[in-house]
Protein backbone atom coordinates (compact mmCIF):
# COMPACT_ATOMS: atom_id res chain seq x y z
CA UNK A 1 0.00 0.00 0.00
CA UNK A 2 2.60 2.04 0.97
CA UNK A 3 4.98 1.92 -2.39
CA UNK A 4 1.58 2.16 -4.37
CA UNK A 5 1.09 5.82 -2.60
CA UNK A 6 4.93 6.25 -3.55
CA UNK A 7 4.10 5.39 -7.11
CA UNK A 8 1.36 7.85 -7.47
CA UNK A 9 3.25 10.89 -5.79
CA UNK A 10 6.31 10.34 -7.93
CA UNK A 11 3.51 10.45 -11.14
CA UNK A 12 1.59 13.62 -9.95
CA UNK A 13 5.90 15.29 -9.33
CA UNK A 14 6.28 14.32 -13.11
CA UNK A 15 3.01 15.63 -14.40
CA UNK A 16 3.59 19.12 -12.30
CA UNK A 17 7.53 19.64 -13.53
CA UNK A 18 5.93 19.58 -16.98
CA UNK A 19 3.81 22.15 -16.40
CA UNK A 20 6.66 24.20 -15.00
CA UNK A 21 8.83 23.67 -17.69
CA UNK A 22 6.17 23.91 -20.34
CA UNK A 23 7.38 26.95 -22.36
CA UNK A 24 3.74 28.09 -23.51
CA UNK A 25 2.54 28.58 -26.86
CA UNK A 26 -0.43 30.65 -26.95
CA UNK A 27 -0.69 33.36 -29.28
CA UNK A 28 -2.22 35.66 -26.83
CA UNK A 29 1.00 35.45 -24.84
CA UNK A 30 2.95 36.04 -27.27
CA UNK A 31 1.83 38.66 -28.77
CA UNK A 32 1.37 40.19 -25.61
CA UNK A 33 4.82 39.18 -24.06
CA UNK A 34 3.04 38.20 -20.69
CA UNK A 35 2.27 34.46 -20.26
CA UNK A 36 -1.21 35.23 -18.41
CA UNK A 37 -0.38 31.10 -17.52
CA UNK A 38 2.03 32.22 -15.29
CA UNK A 39 -0.26 31.67 -12.48
CA UNK A 40 -0.62 27.92 -12.83
CA UNK A 41 3.02 27.49 -13.17
CA UNK A 42 3.70 29.17 -9.77
CA UNK A 43 0.85 26.86 -8.22
CA UNK A 44 2.40 23.83 -9.64
CA UNK A 45 5.56 24.91 -8.17
CA UNK A 46 4.28 25.18 -4.87
CA UNK A 47 2.52 22.50 -5.45
CA UNK A 48 5.50 20.57 -6.34
CA UNK A 49 7.40 21.76 -3.18
CA UNK A 50 4.81 20.01 -1.11
CA UNK A 51 4.91 16.69 -2.96
CA UNK A 52 8.21 16.49 -2.42
CA UNK A 53 7.93 16.85 1.14
CA UNK A 54 6.06 14.27 1.25
CA UNK A 55 8.61 12.19 -0.50
CA UNK A 56 11.37 13.06 1.56
CA UNK A 57 9.32 12.50 4.68
CA UNK A 58 8.20 8.56 3.42
CA UNK A 59 11.75 7.68 2.32
CA UNK A 60 12.46 8.45 6.23
CA UNK A 61 9.51 6.37 7.09
CA UNK A 62 10.63 3.39 4.84
CA UNK A 63 14.79 4.08 6.34
CA UNK A 64 12.98 3.97 9.63
CA UNK A 65 11.03 0.80 9.24
CA UNK A 66 14.10 -0.99 7.41
CA UNK A 67 16.57 -0.12 10.46
CA UNK A 68 13.52 -1.65 12.70
CA UNK A 69 13.34 -4.82 11.09
CA UNK A 70 17.05 -5.22 10.49
CA UNK A 71 17.13 -4.98 14.53
CA UNK A 72 14.27 -7.31 15.15
CA UNK A 73 16.38 -9.70 12.62
CA UNK A 74 19.90 -9.17 14.83
CA UNK A 75 17.77 -9.22 17.91
CA UNK A 76 16.23 -12.70 16.62
CA UNK A 77 19.60 -14.48 15.14
CA UNK A 78 17.81 -15.07 12.00
CA UNK A 79 15.58 -14.11 8.99
CA UNK A 80 12.85 -15.69 7.43
CA UNK A 81 15.29 -17.55 4.80
CA UNK A 82 17.49 -19.08 7.33
CA UNK A 83 20.23 -16.73 7.59
CA UNK A 84 21.80 -16.04 10.90
CA UNK A 85 22.69 -12.37 12.03
CA UNK A 86 24.25 -11.32 15.71
CA UNK A 87 26.10 -8.36 16.41
CA UNK A 88 28.57 -8.81 20.05
CA UNK A 89 28.50 -6.01 22.52
CA UNK A 90 31.93 -4.95 21.55
CA UNK A 91 32.08 -5.42 17.98
CA UNK A 92 33.02 -2.67 16.00
CA UNK A 93 33.10 -1.61 11.96
CA UNK A 94 36.53 -1.52 10.73
CA UNK A 95 38.36 -2.72 13.98
CA UNK A 96 41.05 -4.42 12.81
CA UNK A 97 42.22 -7.98 14.22
CA UNK A 98 44.94 -6.34 16.67
CA UNK A 99 42.37 -4.36 18.12
CA UNK A 100 40.30 -7.33 18.43
CA UNK A 101 42.92 -10.02 19.98
CA UNK A 102 43.72 -6.37 21.82
CA UNK A 103 40.41 -6.33 23.68
CA UNK A 104 40.26 -10.32 24.45
CA UNK A 105 43.66 -10.15 25.72
CA UNK A 106 43.11 -7.40 28.25
CA UNK A 107 39.38 -8.75 29.30
CA UNK A 108 40.81 -12.21 29.93
CA UNK A 109 43.48 -10.15 32.15
CA UNK A 110 40.41 -8.05 33.79
CA UNK A 111 38.86 -11.21 34.50
CA UNK A 112 41.59 -13.16 36.16
CA UNK A 113 42.62 -9.84 38.13
CA UNK A 114 39.19 -10.40 40.06
CA UNK A 115 38.85 -13.26 40.55
CA UNK A 116 41.82 -13.73 42.30
CA UNK A 117 41.64 -10.57 44.19
CA UNK A 118 39.20 -9.77 46.92
CA UNK A 119 36.20 -8.08 45.95
CA UNK A 120 35.58 -6.51 49.53
CA UNK A 121 38.01 -4.88 51.55
CA UNK A 122 38.00 -4.65 55.48
CA UNK A 123 38.02 -1.04 55.06
CA UNK A 124 35.54 -0.99 51.89
CA UNK A 125 32.39 -3.05 53.13
CA UNK A 126 29.84 -0.93 51.45
CA UNK A 127 30.54 -2.78 47.83
CA UNK A 128 27.08 -2.87 46.20
CA UNK A 129 25.38 -5.77 46.06
CA UNK A 130 25.41 -6.15 41.85
CA UNK A 131 28.85 -5.93 41.71
CA UNK A 132 29.55 -8.68 44.31
CA UNK A 133 26.61 -11.19 41.66
CA UNK A 134 28.88 -9.90 38.75
CA UNK A 135 31.82 -11.51 39.97
CA UNK A 136 29.90 -14.21 42.29
CA UNK A 137 30.90 -16.97 39.59
CA UNK A 138 33.29 -16.24 36.92
CA UNK A 139 34.94 -19.32 35.12
CA UNK A 140 37.96 -17.37 34.25
CA UNK A 141 38.64 -15.41 37.11
CA UNK A 142 37.97 -18.99 39.14
CA UNK A 143 40.66 -20.63 37.18
CA UNK A 144 43.38 -21.96 39.35
CA UNK A 145 46.20 -19.73 38.93
CA UNK A 146 48.90 -22.01 37.83
CA UNK A 147 46.61 -22.01 34.21
CA UNK A 148 47.77 -19.70 31.45
CA UNK A 149 45.89 -17.77 28.95
CA UNK A 150 47.52 -17.02 25.11
CA UNK A 151 45.30 -14.94 22.50
CA UNK A 152 46.55 -14.71 19.04
CA UNK A 153 45.44 -14.19 15.54
CA UNK A 154 45.21 -16.99 13.12
CA UNK A 155 46.68 -17.82 9.88
CA UNK A 156 45.02 -15.82 7.35
CA UNK A 157 43.76 -13.34 9.77
CA UNK A 158 40.01 -14.99 9.71
CA UNK A 159 40.14 -15.90 13.56
CA UNK A 160 41.80 -15.43 17.13
CA UNK A 161 42.49 -18.27 18.82
CA UNK A 162 42.71 -18.14 22.79
CA UNK A 163 45.13 -21.18 24.89
CA UNK A 164 44.94 -22.72 27.97
CA UNK A 165 47.35 -24.33 29.20
CA UNK A 166 49.33 -25.72 32.53
CA UNK A 167 45.67 -27.21 33.01
CA UNK A 168 45.98 -29.27 36.52
CA UNK A 169 44.96 -32.55 35.99
CA UNK A 170 42.56 -32.69 39.14
CA UNK A 171 41.08 -30.04 37.99
CA UNK A 172 40.30 -30.32 34.41
CA UNK A 173 40.38 -34.18 33.37
CA UNK A 174 38.37 -36.74 34.40
CA UNK A 175 39.86 -40.36 33.69
CA UNK A 176 37.98 -43.41 32.26
CA UNK A 177 39.64 -46.72 32.16
CA UNK A 178 38.24 -48.20 28.51
CA UNK A 179 39.34 -50.88 26.38
CA UNK A 180 39.92 -50.14 22.91
CA UNK A 181 39.59 -51.86 19.33
CA UNK A 182 42.48 -53.91 20.17
CA UNK A 183 41.31 -55.34 23.45
CA UNK A 184 44.04 -53.07 25.22
CA UNK A 185 43.24 -51.01 28.51
CA UNK A 186 43.37 -47.34 27.62
CA UNK A 187 42.25 -44.19 29.12
CA UNK A 188 40.30 -41.58 27.96
CA UNK A 189 40.08 -38.25 29.26
CA UNK A 190 36.84 -35.91 29.28
CA UNK A 191 36.68 -32.60 30.39
CA UNK A 192 35.40 -31.85 33.74
CA UNK A 193 32.81 -29.63 34.26
CA UNK A 194 34.36 -26.46 35.71
CA UNK A 195 36.57 -26.96 32.62
CA UNK A 196 34.00 -27.09 30.38
CA UNK A 197 32.76 -23.54 31.84
CA UNK A 198 35.86 -22.35 31.24
CA UNK A 199 35.74 -23.45 27.40
CA UNK A 200 32.26 -21.68 27.05
CA UNK A 201 33.02 -18.35 29.19
CA UNK A 202 36.21 -17.94 26.82
CA UNK A 203 34.54 -18.68 24.04
CA UNK A 204 31.44 -16.15 24.99
CA UNK A 205 34.06 -13.42 25.72
CA UNK A 206 35.64 -13.60 22.01
CA UNK A 207 32.35 -13.82 20.58
CA UNK A 208 31.57 -10.66 22.10
CA UNK A 209 33.80 -8.94 19.60
CA UNK A 210 32.36 -10.66 17.23
CA UNK A 211 29.49 -9.97 14.32
CA UNK A 212 27.73 -12.51 12.07
CA UNK A 213 25.89 -10.79 8.93
CA UNK A 214 24.06 -13.11 7.09
CA UNK A 215 25.82 -16.61 7.29
CA UNK A 216 24.17 -19.95 6.14
CA UNK A 217 25.39 -23.23 6.12
CA UNK A 218 23.26 -24.88 3.74
CA UNK A 219 24.12 -22.37 0.94
CA UNK A 220 28.09 -22.73 2.16
CA UNK A 221 28.01 -18.93 2.60
CA UNK A 222 30.15 -17.64 6.00
CA UNK A 223 29.57 -14.23 6.38
CA UNK A 224 31.17 -13.73 10.21
CA UNK A 225 33.86 -10.64 10.87
CA UNK A 226 36.51 -13.92 12.34
CA UNK A 227 35.83 -17.07 14.09
CA UNK A 228 37.27 -17.71 17.80
CA UNK A 229 38.61 -21.25 18.74
CA UNK A 230 39.82 -22.24 22.48
CA UNK A 231 42.49 -24.58 22.20
CA UNK A 232 44.11 -26.88 24.85
CA UNK A 233 45.63 -30.05 25.01
CA UNK A 234 44.76 -33.17 26.92
CA UNK A 235 47.08 -35.07 29.72
CA UNK A 236 47.37 -37.84 26.29
CA UNK A 237 48.07 -35.33 24.32
CA UNK A 238 50.41 -33.37 26.98
CA UNK A 239 52.49 -36.62 27.21
CA UNK A 240 52.79 -37.31 23.59
CA UNK A 241 54.05 -33.85 23.05
CA UNK A 242 56.87 -34.11 26.01
CA UNK A 243 58.26 -37.62 24.54
CA UNK A 244 58.66 -36.61 21.07
CA UNK A 245 60.25 -33.34 22.41
CA UNK A 246 62.47 -35.74 24.26
CA UNK A 247 63.42 -37.86 21.38
CA UNK A 248 63.93 -34.70 19.52
CA UNK A 249 66.53 -33.50 21.74
CA UNK A 250 68.03 -36.84 22.00
CA UNK A 251 68.56 -37.06 18.45
CA UNK A 252 70.48 -33.41 18.21
CA UNK A 253 72.80 -34.72 20.93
Amino acid sequence: MAKTKTSKIRTRIDALRAVIEKECAAPTCRATGSCRHEGEKEAARHMLGRLLGKLKDAAGDEAEERARVWADIYKRGYDSHGNTYFQGSKYRSGQSMKDRAAGIRMDIKVARKAGQSPLVQDDHPGLVSQALETYRFDPIGEAPAEIKFGVRIGRGYGSIEIDIKSIPREWGWVAEEVTDYQGEKVTRWHRSQALKDLEAELKALGEAYNADHGSNIMTDCFAQAFYVFVEYDDPEMLEWRAEYERKRRAGRA
